[in-house]
């Protein structure tokens, strides 16, 4: 809680931008799109809200602000477009809310060496039609596209639909520049490569804001592709699917996107194409690149699908994914009826233990969930992400946040016993909290905690995040 003499500096501080203590704001800000903050506020609830609302205008006033929050043990978060879904960005020890919604420009753009440098809070989609129009594009597509920053999705060490081809996020960060807990700045340093010492960088993706703020970010980029190219199969069993994504990417071929649907899914948002009672496991690809390489790739991957009794389906069912990827009219159904429940979790495994994880979390989620289905996608060469995604009802809000609590249990603690891990990207936020300490590794939580205490000796950053306390 705020002082009354830390209530009146702030009042009259000068430096920081504008300072608003109007409640309302307050509390909209400090909520996020998580199931559960958008289920509280319908009770007239919140998950954690801030005292105080600073919305600065420079970096240094970002300084300035975190400067005194240090001096003064004052907890501060950063809020941006506000599309996390885990919690990770909700004040839940109060303090000062940081407003960085308009540190959204483009800085500079170098197209020999394909860099592009925003500030934080640019919206994914924006940054991707300005570089479109240059004939380039950073080819990070996740669902929230159209409302999500580049620093939030940075901190949750964010993943994109098409990330088997353009990679991850933490594998288009070129440069990062970060205010540091007690007002410094840190900037990295880029080169293709380099060998001095761990890559710094590294900290502050996925760190959910706890050890620093991130001001700017340079991005690599990939040139528009001459072609984009779309094919569908259908498989008797998840096995024969995975055997072919597993060996297209061992021969060196990266689909733009490779997605697994389970016949339930596959029939719910394909049904015009496969059905659930032929107990099919639908895949849609996309290549994308020159026309002579997509070519060749479409050749090899038909062999490989004909190989393991693949039934091609043709472009139909990808074409309509494509159209269909950003809909999620499934989960805010839920969210505004009164006794409705939904959410997808997502976890990743290795191949060779990705089937047994999914009918352990699939078991699970029908405990506490009505429907329950899911997909394989973000393949790797040895492993995946897997969707799990559950709806149902129950009788009151009360009962839905209870059951909502239980459900995020057993399927977090379902995933483990079939080793799989608690997140793919997502961030652990606060619902996978109770599990940092498994998904981190051992001894992984006392070496972040060791860091955060050395960085963040007075635990403003976020407090409350990664169990770091």
């Amino acid at each position: 809680m705020l002082t009354e003499q830390q209530i009146q500096e702030l009042q009259n501080m000068e430096g920081v931008g504008s300072v608003s203590f109007d409640h309302a704001e307050l509390y909209k800000l400090s909520q996020d799109s998580s199931f559960r903050a958008q289920k509280l506020d319908r009770k007239g609830e919140s998950w954690g809200e801030a005292e105080v609302l600073v919305t600065p205008r420079t970096e240094a006033e970002i300084q300035k602000m975190v400067r005194w929050c240090n001096q003064n043990q004052v907890p501060i978060i950063v809020r941006g477009p506000g599309s996390g879904v885990s919690g990770s960005g909700i004040p839940v020890k109060g303090g000062v809310l940081l407003d960085l919604r308009e540190h959204n420009k483009i800085l500079d753009f170098n197209p020999e060496n394909g860099h592009v440098k925003v500030q934080g809070s640019i919206i994914l989609s924006e940054l991707d039609e300005y570089l479109r129009d240059r004939g380039f594009t950073v080819g990070h597509y996740p669902q929230s596209f159209s409302i999500a920053g580049v620093a939030g999705s940075i901190c949750e060490r964010g993943s994109g639909t098409f990330s088997s081809l353009y990679g991850n996020v933490e594998d288009i960060v070129a440069e990062l520049r970060v205010v540091l807990p007690d007002g410094a700045i840190y900037q990295s340093h880029y080169s293709p490569r380099s060998a001095t010492g761990p890559d710094l960088r590294q900290l502050f993706i996925g760190s959910e804001g706890t050890l620093g703020i991130i001001t700017e970010v340079t991005l690599k980029t990939y040139k528009v592709p001459e072609q984009r190219t779309f094919h569908s199969y259908a498989f008797p069993s998840i096995d024969e699917a995975i055997d072919v994504i597993r060996e297209t990417l061992w021969l060196g071929i990266y689909p733009a996107v490779a997605r697994i649907y389970d016949p339930v899914e596959g029939t719910a948002k394909h049904a015009q194409f496969t059905s659930e009672s032929k107990g099919e496991w639908l895949m849609v690809l996309l290549f994308e690149g020159a026309d002579e390489v997509v070519a060749a790739q479409e050749t090899k991957v038909e062999e490989l699908a004909c190989k393991h009794g693949g039934r091609n389906l043709g472009p139909e069912p990808a074409v309509n994914w494509e159209k269909m990827r950003f809909d999620v009219s499934w989960f805010t159904d839920e969210i505004g009826d009164e006794g409705g429940i939904a959410e997808s979790v997502e976890v990743s495994a290795t191949w060779d233990k990705l089937p047994a994880v999914w009918e352990s979390m699939r078991e699970a989620a029908l405990i506490e969930m009505d429907r329950v289905m899911g997909h394989i996608s973000h393949v790797y060469r040895d492993g995946a992400s897997l969707y799990v995604i559950a709806s149902g009802k129950k009788a009151d809000q009360d009962e839905v946040l209870a059951a909502y609590s239980r459900h995020w249990k057993n399927l977090t603690e379902a995933s483990i016993r079939a080793g799989g891990t608690i997140c793919h990207h997502h961030s652990a936020g606060l619902e996978r909290a109770p599990w940092i300490e498994e998904g981190i590794g051992e001894n992984g939580l006392d070496i972040l905690r060791n860091i955060k205490r050395t960085m963040d000796p007075n635990d403003i950053m976020n407090p409350g995040k990664l169990a770091l306390e």
